[in-house]
């Protein structure tokens, strides 16, 4: 059963607003087995708005429309939902009601433009709206294969759209028949491509259970989603596929829910009762630090914590080809003078432009222990954060497989 949802309106579009309203709307569907197949954004245009609304209704059975049910004359969702089916508008006499209680109890005298805010095509049902004055609308559209649309049409504020869906249209919605059950997976140490190559046809499309793939801060995400007409199954479907992933993609998979790498080694951490020392520079610039001082139970991981930048980081240093065997000294030392199990370790950075004219920014991180002593050049182009990110990780990474 697919869903599309439609958000109108011309500060979407300019980019002044950001719309919010149809991720939660997705989400909301998807936790009751629809899938939402299109989110498309208009501008306060009547033919462009109506003939969408043609085009949607021919493809989706359920479309939910958020924004123009203001009173103002750029308002005109529910002109452009009569207009595109060929219904007048009527005048609801009941939401006039409900409007003019709602300014009275403010206070106010109801403006006349107000009014137009009460109007639904003719055949569809007015929704009170209990934190607002903009009704929604509820209308059915008949196709000529004998299927059917159920357009929702809601405002654009979310404090009025959330809980006129959850108790007006959603009830609406429960018939999709379907179960959905959604899972995660998070990897670190490949790139989207690799991954997609080493997990092969699972993430072929329109396969149930679907895989999606997503890159966020250099960790992969794998989305296995499964829908079925029972709970069972759907679970059943989604546990066989993260099988399948587990085999093929091995220890680069640190969590399998939304947990973080550094929660993950912080956990592995207090298991052993052990602890780390960060000591860093440029190449993580003190987010490993940061990272590990979100709250109490991380905190207790570390031993200490310490960030250095510029020349007086490691003031010997000949050049970042000689930092490993400086590195190394360096972590030794903090070992041997310290209780810490873990020294996670990383460079300064350096920029330097190949011939070609990409700048490629240099950078290191070692991992240390009393028994091993790891390094990784992390060097990359492109965007100092993204940079930073990988390095941190992969120093967190490294530390979570010596740990397994």
């Amino acid at each position: 059963m697919y869903a599309e949802i439609i958000a109108i309106g011309s500060e979407l579009t300019c980019g002044s607003k950001l719309d919010t309203n149809s991720q939660w709307l997705s989400r909301e569907l998807e936790s009751l087995g629809w899938t939402v197949t299109r989110h498309t954004t208009l501008s306060d245009g009547m033919e462009a708005i109506a003939e969408e609304f043609r085009a949607a209704s021919k493809r989706a059975q359920v479309v939910l429309v958020t924004g123009g049910l203001g009173p103002t004359l750029d308002d005109i969702t529910r002109e452009a939902l009569g207009f595109a089916f060929d219904r007048p508008l009527i005048r609801d006499p009941e939401s006039i009601r409900q409007i003019e209680a709602l300014f009275v109890a403010r206070g106010r005298v109801m403006p006349e433009r107000n009014h137009r805010q009460a109007d639904r095509p003719e055949g569809s049902e007015s929704i009170p709206n209990s934190c607002g004055t903009a009704p929604g609308v509820l209308m059915k559209v008949g196709l000529p294969d004998g299927k059917a649309c159920l357009f929702a049409a809601m405002p654009g504020v979310p404090a009025e759209m959330r809980p006129m869906y959850e108790k007006q249209i959603r009830p609406h919605l429960m018939t999709s028949g379907m179960v959905l059950c959604r899972k995660v997976i998070r990897t670190f140490g490949y790139g989207e491509s690799d991954a997609e190559r080493m997990l092969g046809d699972l993430t072929a499309r329109g396969q149930n259970p679907e895989v999606g793939i997503t890159a966020s801060e250099a960790v992969i995400s794998l989305w296995v989603t499964a829908r079925s007409k029972s709970q069972e199954e759907a679970e059943q479907m989604c546990s066989n596929t993260m099988g399948l992933i587990r085999e093929r993609l091995g220890d680069a998979i640190y969590a399998e829910d939304d947990s973080e790498l550094h929660h993950v080694v912080a956990v592995l951490l207090d298991a052993k009762n052990q602890q780390m020392a960060l000591l860093e520079s440029s190449t993580t610039g003190g987010l490993l630090s940061l990272w590990m001082t979100e709250n109490e139970s991380l905190s207790a991981t570390v031993d200490h914590a310490a960030v250095i930048m510029g020349d007086q980081w490691l003031s010997d240093l000949a050049g970042l080809e000689h930092w490993v065997e400086d590195a190394r000294r360096l972590c030794n030392g903090a070992l041997d003078a310290n209780q810490m199990n873990y020294v996670l370790m990383s460079s300064p950075f350096k920029d330097e432009v190949t011939e070609s004219g990409v700048t490629i920014r240099r950078g290191w991180i070692a991992v240390a222990s009393r028994e091993s002593f790891e390094t990784a050049d992390v060097s990359m182009s492109g965007n100092l954060a993204i940079f930073r990110q990988r390095a941190a990780r992969t120093a967190l990474n490294r530390l979570r497989l010596l740990l397994k």
